[in-house]
């Protein structure tokens, strides 16, 4: 079992709020990302969350595209991820491919309204990641916590190399070594 992060709480936007069906996914069109955000919270089972993540995985980002839908779901995952006491690599993947999509320029701004309310969410992820590092037992969960502690700690470079470093091109560089 993870262990529980601090006692803060994470604030996040009202899953109920109407501007969520106004926001912008990966495809640049509005993508109301509170509908599979609602239903992950709720999902008791791996197969439902697996639907869930395929959704939100192909609306989120797009060939490196990214909206503000996709900024502000950062926070409500790491909240659903936190209180579910889970480790899923889908959760830590999601949070590190958008941060990475959101540090390119050719994404939207981050609008300052939401600085606190994203950073804050990202480093209250990596405190509870740390806190359950020893616990993550699954490579790819484990890679790309290592790539979101390189990118949100001003390595982005580095982060993106640990996310693409999968068993197979990681043997094929430890080849050439």
């Amino acid at each position: 079992m993870c262990k529980s992060p601090c006692s803060e709480i994470l604030l996040v936007m009202d899953l109920e709020d109407t501007l969520w069906k106004t926001l912008k996914g990966g495809y640049k069109i509005p993508y109301d990302v509170s509908r599979p955000l609602k239903k992950l919270r709720n999902a008791d089972n791996f197969e439902d969350q697996q639907a869930i993540f395929n959704d939100l995985w192909e609306n989120l980002h797009h060939q490196g595209d990214v909206g503000l839908a996709s900024y502000l779901a950062v926070p409500q995952l790491i909240s659903i991820c936190i209180d579910k006491r889970s480790l899923d690599w889908n959760f830590i993947g999601l949070c590190v491919v958008i941060e990475n999509c959101r540090i390119n320029n050719q994404n939207p701004e981050l609008p300052a309204e939401y600085d606190d309310l994203y950073f804050g969410s990202l480093t209250k992820f990596e405190k509870y990641l740390l806190l359950n590092f020893k616990n993550i037992a699954d490579r790819t969960a484990l890679r790309l916590t290592l790539a979101l502690f390189a990118t949100i700690n001003g390595q982005p470079g580095l982060g993106r190399a640990i996310e693409n470093l999968d068993e197979d091109v990681l043997r094929e560089f430890l080849d050439r070594s």
